[in-house]
């Protein structure tokens, strides 16, 4: 009758549990406001420069090109304040809650002295 060897107890993984409170809320992404102001002053400034009564000496393009820089200023000035503007919402709408948070950490294995080491057989 043969029995198997027995392999060395494993130690027991450490699991350290902790609880804390956080506030949960919905943030506006800032890049997507600006951008999307700056594309509305973009199209404003197309059709206050269409609409406006021009001079035959001032090309159309020109004009847009020149009204165009202060349509993207302000477009993208305007898209910050309103994602300032949901920020400020959004954090009065915020909610407090409790987490758990575990972790485990594993010790290492310890090493087997019967095992082949690096490639070599006995």
């Amino acid at each position: 009758m043969s029995t198997a060897p027995q392999s060395p107890q494993q130690p027991e993984p450490q699991v350290e549990t902790t609880r804390d409170e956080v506030r949960v809320r919905r943030a506006p992404k800032y890049p997507v406001f600006i951008f999307g102001g700056i594309v509305l002053g973009i199209v404003a400034t197309f059709i206050a420069v269409a609409v406006a009564p021009g001079s035959d000496e001032t090309p159309f393009v020109q004009a847009f090109g020149y009204f165009v820089l202060y349509g993207i200023a302000i477009g993208a000035l305007f898209g910050a304040i309103v994602a300032v503007i949901f920020d400020a919402v959004a954090n009065r709408r915020a909610r407090s809650i409790e987490t758990e948070r575990t972790v485990v950490e594993s010790p290492e294995p310890a090493e087997n002295e019967a095992d082949p080491v690096d490639g070599e057989l006995e």
